[in-house]
């Protein structure tokens, strides 16, 4: 399916980067399966998945958080398991630690040394936490089954539970206190008050990323009806991605901005941004790519892109009762080639 663009005005946004232009002498972005990884864990959660330039994290729904090499040389290996318990749902990291999140509500910390070493395990909530976000000295975490991410001087929240709120470890302040249903609610990082709310797409519950001067929301699983892409300062709607997708990855690369979107159906899409706003330009699909292509095989639940490479990681729910086992694999990474044939 094509992509919708909704009829306002992005010249501003598309003055900070440059348009993707079709044309034969037009560097064309494609994403191209580099491995897949047989990781015995499910990755269900939006932000399973963290990366910085040596190594890769993920965290899975069974407890474990897998540490990988970011290493062509050395095929993105495993370096070791560590087990922490009950169902992992987030992996965030700054420049010394590691920090991971579960539903059993704990705060965990490790320090960036080789192996990583742990620091300090923090218990936060009764009821689970569901998202956390680094952006600087600050480290948010979203009780509950809150969604939650941060970008420039914006906080986005969004509830499914009343209780589901936000809490800024770095002063120890709450936010969202009050449950809105149905909406992403925006706060001043800084002050931590109210700017606005944003009805969720379709009504449903959402996940959500936020960068490059925009706020994507996805409508996760079967039901997903695309991507509803915002201004995130002005909050105002860009544009619509016709295409389900279970979350998002936003990639800066050779002064693109581009999009990586997976999906139920365990497809990777590309879109590259232009003149006119996002469009496809390419699609992995998964299943056919490594031959697990049974029902549930396959299904992009998570993934990250932080544009230091051409890199991008995927994670996937690692199929049902029936197919789940040691050769279906529930890690992908993938690589944007050009069509002049480099990667970089």
């Amino acid at each position: 399916m094509a992509s919708i663009v909704l009829p306002i005005s992005i010249v501003s946004l598309a003055g900070q980067t440059t348009p993707y232009e079709a044309g034969a002498n037009v560097l064309r972005p494609e994403l191209k399966l580099v491995r897949s990884l047989n990781l015995p864990g499910s990755f269900v959660s939006s932000q399973s998945i963290y990366a910085d330039a040596e190594r890769i994290f993920a965290a899975s729904y069974q407890g474990d958080l897998f540490v990988l090499e970011r290493d062509r040389q050395a095929v993105y290996s495993l370096l070791e398991t560590i087990h922490l318990g009950g169902p992992l749902t987030a992996v965030r990291g700054d420049e010394d630690n590691v920090y991971i999140a579960g539903t059993d509500g704990n705060l965990y910390r490790f320090s960036k040394t080789w192996p990583i070493r742990f620091l300090q395990v923090t218990p936060l909530s009764n009821y689970g936490l569901n998202a956390l976000h680094v952006t600087g000295q600050d480290l948010y975490v979203a009780k509950g089954q809150a969604v939650m991410t941060a970008y420039a001087e914006r906080l986005f929240i969004s509830q499914l539970n009343p209780g589901d709120i936000g809490l800024d470890l770095t002063s120890k302040r709450t936010y969202a206190e009050a449950f809105v249903p149905n909406s992403t609610l925006v706060f001043d990082r800084r002050t931590l008050r109210s700017i606005g709310a944003i009805p969720n797409p379709f009504g449903m519950f959402i996940n959500m990323n936020a960068a490059q001067g925009f706020l994507y929301l996805t409508t996760p699983g079967c039901c997903g009806r695309g991507i509803s892409v915002y201004d995130a300062s002005t909050l105002s709607p860009v544009q619509f991605l016709n295409r389900t997708a279970n979350t998002v990855a936003p990639i800066k690369r050779r002064g693109m901005s581009l999009l990586a979107a997976g999906g139920e159906t365990g497809a990777v899409d590309l879109y590259a941004f232009s003149k006119s706003g996002y469009e496809l330009v390419n699609s992995a699909d998964l299943p056919a790519l490594t031959g697990f292509s049974g029902p549930e095989d396959i299904e992009i639940r998570s993934m990250w892109a932080d544009g230091l490479d051409n890199l991008v990681f995927a994670g996937s729910s690692w199929g049902n009762d029936r197919s789940r086992g040691p050769l279906l694999p529930s890690f992908f990474v993938l690589e944007i080639h050009w069509n002049s044939g480099e990667t970089e």
